[in-house]
Parts: C-alpha cells; sequence; structure tokens
C-alpha cells in the first residue's frame, strides 16, 4: 500500500514525465488588433524603440521593440489589468524621474461596467528604467486616477484625479502625486523598479 500510494503521487505530480517532455506552451489567441508603432527613445541613445498597444482576444498588453538593421525584435511585454469593454491605453507621457532615472506614464482606461450598476475607471501604470538600460525596464500597476459611477438609485458622480511628477523634498528624483482636490496620494521611488506604496 504505501508504495501504491507513492506511485500514485509520482503520477499525479508529473514526476514520472521525462523532462525532455516537459513543454511550456505559448497560449494561442483567436485574433489580435493592435495600434500603429509609435517611435520613443527610451534609453536617450538617439536611436528610438516602438511602441505597441496590442489586444489579444479580451486581453490588453503593451509591447516594446528594438529596432536594429531594419528588424524588430520584443524585448518587453506587460499585460493590464481589465475591468470592463472599451478599455485601452489612451495616452503615454516619457519624463525624467531623476539623473538615473526615466518614467514611463501610461494612462490606460480600464474599461466601464454596465452590472447592475454604471462603474467606469482609469488607472495610472508606472514604467521605469535605470541607468538608460532597457533591461531593467520594469512596470508597476498603480492608483486609479479617474472614477465615474452611477448607482441603482441614480446617484451620479465622477472624478477626476491629477496625476504629476515632483520634488516635493528637494532631493532631486520626483515623486509621483495623484490629487484629487485636497487629497493627495505621494509615491517614492526606491530604485531597481520598487516603488514605495505602489504595486502593493
Amino acid at each position: 500500500m504505501p508504495q501504491d500510494e507513492r506511485y500514485f503521487r509520482q503520477i499525479f505530480s508529473g514526476d514520472l514525465v521525462p523532462k525532455a517532455q516537459v513543454q511550456t506552451e505559448e497560449k494561442k489567441y483567436s485574433y489580435f488588433i493592435h495600434t500603429p508603432y509609435y517611435a520613443l527613445d527610451l534609453n536617450h541613445d538617439g536611436i528610438p524603440e516602438e511602441i505597441v498597444f496590442v489586444k489579444k482576444d479580451s486581453e490588453d498588453w503593451i509591447e516594446i521593440f528594438e529596432v536594429k538593421n531594419g528588424e524588430k525584435k520584443k524585448i518587453f511585454s506587460y499585460r493590464f489589468e481589465t475591468k470592463g469593454f472599451n478599455s485601452e491605453l489612451f495616452k503615454i507621457e516619457l519624463k525624467r524621474l531623476s539623473a538615473k532615472t526615466t518614467v514611463i506614464l501610461m494612462h490606460y482606461y480600464e474599461g466601464i461596467s454596465l452590472y447592475t450598476e454604471m462603474q467606469a475607471t482609469s488607472r495610472i501604470y508606472v514604467g521605469t528604467i535605470d541607468n538608460d538600460d532597457l533591461k531593467t525596464l520594469s512596470v508597476m500597476k498603480g492608483p486609479s486616477f479617474f472614477e465615474e459611477h452611477k448607482s441603482l438609485k441614480g446617484h451620479y458622480h465622477i472624478r477626476n484625479y491629477q496625476v504629476y511628477l515632483q520634488d516635493l523634498n528637494n532631493d532631486q528624483a520626483k515623486e509621483l502625486v495623484v490629487k484629487y482636490r485636497l487629497m493627495s496620494q505621494v509615491f517614492f521611488y526606491n530604485g531597481d523598479g520598487k516603488w514605495s506604496g505602489l504595486g502593493n
């Protein structure tokens, strides 16, 4: 009995399958729809990279390509979190966060949901590149900066936050500020793609 139990555990755990036969299959999609390829010099070397927003079935992606000798090579891709239909990446800003770090602010409309109540939101996603090295490129999911809501009882409100960079503590590095009226959220960059309070 103990021997049989070990055998069945090996079957269900996959230990009996030879390592050479274990392959990770890439997900297959029914359709792709994408924007034009936009040229943007992310690492300030005078050679622009190409950025494209892609819809793969119900998934939203940003993909970045390096162009060398007329050939495109994908160097980065990131999937956004969608909440409803008509979602899209509608604005990208490339700015200096500090002398060492470039920031990519991606304004992403998460979509509209009409199930029982109407709700639509937009969220900021923040990409960082340290020392102009594209291998350090990483993206963090940030806070919501736009909300439109209508309840079943007819209550309706719309909130549109300001999103900007500002050096609040005079340390030569800017912070990400998301502000609505008297309410503010401030996020500090810690290096290596990590932010205080962002993406946690």
